[in-house]
């Protein structure tokens, strides 16, 4: 894609040109775009932080303050992660 006044080249997920600072979204649905990557990097991140802290309450399971209840915040975070992944891997 080309910056329509400097003609630089820019991503179709930049909203600025890098080069000359024009607004290059056109219409509300460029201002909603998202990039597949960073939706793929926070997936993994949401799984990562869910394996730990599964690993967390299974590593404390015999202190006094374990309750199986322990495991619903870590699973939401899993599930939550395991959406985001498919969704950005369905956008591209």
């Amino acid at each position: 894609m080309k910056c329509k006044n400097c003609q630089a080249d820019i991503s179709e997920f930049d909203f600025n040109c890098p080069s000359c600072g024009k607004t290059t979204a056109q219409t509300r649905e460029d201002l909603q775009k998202t990039d597949p990557r960073s939706t793929k990097v926070i997936a993994w991140l949401l799984l990562a932080l869910g394996v730990a802290g599964v690993a967390f309450v299974i590593a404390n399971s015999g202190t006094d303050w374990y309750s199986p209840l322990n495991f619903i915040p870590p699973a939401i975070v899993l599930i939550a992660g395991g959406l985001a992944l498919i969704s950005a891997l369905r956008a591209k």
